[in-house]
């Protein structure tokens, strides 16, 4: 390299990619490509699937920082006053929203695709949550095709997460409705748990306890009906009827890998599937390393929904055989949810 009275010179086959940055707010860039594609959209429904995404990124289609005619404005010779006036609102904006910390993209579509639609939107259910991933996949590029590059740079990274996204998201919808699954609802309601303390009244007759059959629409879970006698054939040979719970504790735990389906029983019956599970730190994002993997039993109907990485939310029951069951299941997470934002219950 030779150096002259300019400076470094350097050779003349050298080639730097070059990137002029813009001096508007992300904030007004985002809103403005957002709202361009809000416009395309001809479907009702994914207009509002994208403003419930774009509020979630503080970016509005209806509520937007400027008003329609300084945005009609913006940027045009002569209006130079009111282009600075928008930038001076959206900076204002944005000044405020990274004050506790900064724009996180990725973070932000993990959120997005967990939080918002399994707890702030749960109305959306499967299907809208399908969409919901098709949208924010589209609003992506038509952020990186509008030229933002804090969404071009990562897309890649971004496009995993929609990837992912895909195929858990419905995934983690279906296996919440089904989840606690038989077998351990039958603990529950044998040994110790939800169903037992809501179901079981201790003071009536053993033969009335023993004819009662539950209903389901009055637990609002996925089993149709279950009788005592039900619940003891479905444990049978895995649990002993005289077994008695000896801990109970709501927890966070973590899908670490899933067995295949048993052999059929005599009834022509899938057994259960063998799913190891580990009670995972949400503070840290790490399985607790003082604890060892857990045995679970879910139904083979759960089988194709079942992910290694979710985490369930659910109260685990521990009895005097070693054996280990859920129930009172809040809640089944995406692997890539950002769960130490959230505080357990």
């Amino acid at each position: 390299m030779s150096f002259e009275s300019g400076g470094p010179t350097l050779p003349r086959d050298t080639h730097i990619d070059t990137r002029m940055f813009s001096n508007e707010p992300l904030l007004l860039r985002m809103d403005l490509a957002t709202h361009a594609f809000y416009r395309k959209l001809e479907n009702p429904q994914d207009k509002k699937v994208l403003e419930i995404a774009s509020h979630v990124a503080n970016v509005s289609v209806l509520l937007r920082q400027a008003t329609k005619k300084e945005l009609k404005r913006y940027g045009q010779p002569g209006e130079q006053e009111i282009t600075r006036d928008v930038r001076m609102k959206y900076q204002a904006r944005q000044d405020q929203v990274t004050q506790p910390g900064t724009f996180d993209m990725q973070w932000g579509l993990k959120w997005l695709l967990s939080f918002v639609i399994l707890l702030e939107s749960p109305v959306f259910g499967t299907a809208g949550a399908e969409r919901m991933v098709v949208i924010a996949e589209q609003w992506m590029k038509a952020l990186a095709d509008a030229g933002i590059h804090e969404v071009a740079d990562q897309m890649s990274e971004l496009q995993s997460i929609l990837r992912t996204a895909r195929d858990e998201l419905p995934a983690s919808c279906a296996l919440a409705e089904q989840l606690p699954g038989k077998f351990s609802s039958a603990c529950s309601l044998l040994f110790a748990g939800q169903l037992r303390d809501a179901y079981v009244n201790m003071y009536k007759p053993k033969w009335v306890v023993a004819e009662e059959t539950l209903n389901s629409q009055a637990r609002g879970e996925c089993l149709s009906e279950m009788s005592l006698d039900e619940a003891r054939q479905l444990v049978d040979d895995i649990v002993p009827l005289d077994a008695v719970c000896i801990s109970s504790c709501p927890l966070d735990i973590r899908i670490d890998s899933v067995g295949a389906a048993g052999a059929e029983d005599a009834s022509g019956l899938q057994q259960y599937v063998p799913v190891l599970v580990r009670i995972f730190d949400r503070q840290k994002m790490a399985d607790r390393e003082d604890k060892e993997p857990i045995l679970l039993r879910f139904g083979y109907e759960s089988l194709e929904f079942l992910r290694p990485g979710f985490i369930i939310e659910a109260t685990l029951h521990t009895l005097s055989n070693g054996c280990h069951y859920i129930d009172a299941v809040t809640m089944v997470w995406p692997s890539y949810s950002p769960l130490d934002y959230v505080e357990l219950y």
